[in-house]
């Protein structure tokens, strides 16, 4: 026993340290890696991967730009903004292709088409803006912007006519609160040429120069993380109720589990399995055009080859 105790305290000495922030909660939207984590998959590839507290308090970008984390889960609207603030991050594999941003209301408030959005009182995130804005000015609307914070307690309340959500959370959230489909109304960004890639992961130049290696390790474990997390749902949500229970987040397991199964749906392809984590260029192109529509760049954008720098290019076997 001695002598397998100091194997492993070697094998740890020799494990290469990656301090990885997630950008909201713990929830299944990170259920892949917490997978991997519990699996040994991350220590198997020579890695000590440490997942980082996270939530409204811990912003991944900012972490990220400090260098507080070596790996970060961000949205590509979210990293484009810290590229046009001079912090030279890199996209090393997109998770989300599509968005799965939704502006939602109640039925009764006549709210179809984003035309109805104008002169209401809509809830938002701020760091998610630049969607929802692309989409007021695409259709001429002004609606009156509240500061939506988590969850879409100002929608329920009736404090507002109408709230972003995301179809694997909030959207989850209502239903399981007893709403039916069709007492809810949702303005999809995706199918109003306003959505853009979600979550994808990403690292300072610096990092990927220095350690590509452990960069490519950790992708591929973590696409292992999912590949499983998906294939076994009840031992995925078991890795992230075990996480929601040491923060003493306000979910269940219904709720995660809802969540796992449309993240499935979102993650995967037509084939059923998982696309190459590669980020399109016509995306890349997109959020640009979007941010150069919206706000005033303090730089010219860098070429997709420099942003995107996939460290594997292949859908998971």
């Amino acid at each position: 026993m001695l002598a397998l105790s100091l194997v492993l305290a070697a094998g740890s000495a020799f494990a290469e340290p990656l301090r990885v922030q997630p950008h909201w909660v713990p929830q299944s939207q990170f259920a892949g890696f917490y997978v991997a984590a519990d699996q040994g998959w991350y220590r198997d590839a020579g890695l000590d991967v440490d997942i980082l507290p996270h939530g409204p308090d811990y912003p991944a970008s900012e972490a990220l730009a400090r260098g507080e984390a070596d790996i970060a889960l961000l949205y590509l609207v979210q990293a484009l903004e810290l590229r046009d603030a001079g912090v030279e991050v890199v996209n090393v594999a997109q998770l989300l292709h599509d968005s799965s941003l939704v502006i939602v209301s109640f039925a009764d408030r006549d709210i179809l088409a984003p035309e109805d959005l104008d002169g209401r009182r809509v809830a938002r995130w701020q760091s998610f803006r630049m969607q929802p804005e692309a989409l007021f000015r695409a259709y001429g609307v002004e609606p009156e912007i509240i500061d939506q914070g988590s969850g879409v307690t100002a929608l329920r309340s009736g404090a507002v006519d109408a709230a972003m959500a995301t179809r694997f959370n909030e959207m989850v959230e209502l239903y399981l609160s007893g709403f039916e489909p069709e007492e809810l109304s949702t303005i999809g960004l995706e199918e109003h040429g306003t959505g853009l890639a979600e979550d994808g992961i990403y690292v300072l130049e610096s990092t990927l120069e220095e350690r590509p290696e452990a960069v490519k390790a950790f992708v591929a474990a973590s696409l292992r993380g999912w590949q499983h997390a998906f294939e076994h749902p009840e031992h995925a949500v078991d890795a992230v109720m075990e996480r929601v229970q040491q923060h003493g987040e306000p979910t269940n397991r219904a709720h995660q589990s809802l969540m796992l199964k449309v993240l499935r749906s979102l993650y995967f392809d037509s084939d059923g399995r998982l696309p190459a984590p590669v980020l399109d260029p016509n995306d890349y192109l997109m959020a640009h055009n979007l941010m150069n529509n919206l706000v005033s760049l303090e730089r010219e954008p860098v070429d997709y080859d420099t942003f995107h720098r996939p460290v594997i290019d292949a859908r998971p076997e």
